[in-house]
């Protein structure tokens, strides 16, 4: 057995001697009802599934599913050797400039990022909570109204807001609306994904499990992530964290299956380290990466999809340490495979906050992960023996046709990194600085609204309206005429 294998069992044997003797505490009498008609054992409060319960809970989530979009181009596949990616969406609640300087985030900087999400071809998942807008009101109105936002702004799958039982109803509430359908509807063809995240050391809040109820009840894809932090919400090894992060995850999906059985079920990680001089939590760390590499692992040996990665950093700015950090999670989130790639372009300061420039340095990064691990052809045309033969000794192949054939498709070209000399007097500060915000401008530029039936908009604003949302201020900042 390899050394890899040989780990990946030593924590699925540490991982259930801990859900079988110290259990899951679970703070919702009604889900801890659930798993006692099911025949787990309950006992203040907390869940003790042995084994066997397990595994056969675990066992009626999909390995692989669809989530649909409003536009077909756009449905996901998730599972199997699949990777999607998917913008940061963790609700972050500050806007950072180059420099590192926050602001708090507004409605229109969601705005705006739902058209660089739309605008790029990186991107088929859109909305969730990319940045929290200071100027909304921030009740059970919050993530549905930019959802309400996301619906008119894009086609593509959806993302949900981490609310509770009233959020999570709404959401439902509007999805019926936008695609025509009742809740069997939505089982069959589900359309948003959303975040159900556990209160490390083992134990899920009411509010998670009201979400995970609603969802799974719906039939909408939940992916369940412990967010461990070793040190402080787990051992400091980090191997005896990936064993409470994976007690978590699995006691989640678990949880997902008695609800709802064949709930799409997303095994996470969101776990790392903590920089024990200080008890700050380190996303961009090796330890963040190493987290990602074994949740890809034991997800597939369980049989589930996997969430992990993205451009995780603990950068305060766009910087060398943002690109170091970004680049490492990345790389190993694409190489191993993760299925679903959250917080793939924008974030910075460990989930603190969100940049315009960080998100357009990420989908370079993306680029040159993707170009790398797609790795070289070697077909007749790539291997260019004939264009070798005809140059020769001492030639060149700048005008070779076999050049001008190839050239736009043969070399990653990006549309961020400096190259070639610099015109005089121009610094390099500047140039990639006036590169990252022409790229921002570009992507903006190119965004079109997808179209909309008036009475569809109109269905959806009564739905919102329904809900309290004072309509015509909305619709103000959106500039749309109030219907």
């Amino acid at each position: 057995m390899g050394n890899t294998e040989q780990k990946l069992k030593d924590l699925d044997t540490a991982s259930m001697e801990i859900v079988e003797t110290v259990g899951v505490r679970l703070h919702h009498q009604g889900i801890l009802d659930i798993a006692a008609r099911k025949g787990i054992r309950v006992e203040g409060g907390k869940v003790f599934f042995t084994r066997d319960q397990l595994m056969e809970w675990i066992s009626h989530a999909p390995s692989e599913f669809r989530i649909y979009a409003r536009n077909p181009e756009h449905d996901l596949e998730i599972g199997g050797d699949r990777t999607v990616h998917a913008s940061s969406n963790s609700g972050f609640p500050f806007v950072a400039d180059l420099a590192g300087n926050r602001r708090s985030a507004l409605f229109s900087d969601y705005l705006k990022f739902l058209k660089l999400v739309h605008a790029t071809d990186v991107f088929h998942i859109n909305g969730g909570v990319m940045v929290t807008p200071e100027d909304l009101d921030n009740d059970d109105t919050l993530y549905p109204t930019l959802l309400y936002a996301a619906l008119i702004h894009t086609d593509k799958c959806l993302f949900g807001g981490m609310g509770g039982k009233e959020e999570s109803e709404m959401t439902m509430e509007l999805l019926k609306t936008a695609f025509d359908t009742d809740r069997e509807g939505l089982v069959q063809k589900p359309r948003i994904a959303n975040l159900v995240s556990s209160l490390s050391p083992l134990q899920f809040d009411e509010k998670m499990l009201d979400t995970l109820l609603v969802y799974a009840e719906h039939g909408q894809p939940v992916i369940i992530s412990p967010a461990v932090m070793a040190g402080t919400t787990g051992p400091v090894t980090l191997a005896g964290s990936i064993v409470v992060s994976n007690v978590e995850a699995l006691v989640g999906v678990a949880l997902s299956q008695m609800i709802r059985k064949g709930t799409p079920a997303i095994y996470g990680s969101a776990s790392s380290g903590t920089d024990m001089r200080t008890g700050a939590f380190t996303i961009g760390s090796p330890e963040s990466a190493l987290a990602v590499k074994y949740c890809a692992r034991l997800a597939r040996m369980y049989g589930l999809p996997s969430r992990g990665g993205g451009g995780l950093n603990d950068a305060k700015n766009v910087s060398v340490q943002a690109g170091i950090e970004s680049t490492l999670v990345q790389m190993a989130a694409n190489q191993e495979k993760i299925n679903f790639n959250f917080h793939s372009a924008g974030g910075l300061d460990t989930y603190g906050s969100m940049s315009f420039e960080k998100f357009v340095v990420d989908l370079d990064i993306l680029g040159r992960v993707r170009t790398y691990l797609s790795d070289i052809s070697t077909d007749e045309d790539s291997l260019a023996l004939s264009a070798i033969k005809a140059v020769g000794c001492g030639g060149q192949f700048l005008t070779h046709m076999h050049t001008a054939a190839n050239c736009r498709t043969s070399t990653y070209i990006s549309d961020i990194s400096l190259q070639g000399a610099l015109p005089p007097g121009t610094g390099a500060d500047q140039a990639l600085e006036d590169k990252m915000a022409l790229k921002i401008r570009k992507l903006l530029d190119s965004y079109r609204q997808p179209e909309l039936a008036p009475g569809k908009i109109k269905a959806l604003d009564t739905c919102l309206a329904g809900f309290g949302v004072d309509l015509p201020a909305l619709k103000q900042r959106m500039n749309c005429p109030a219907s």
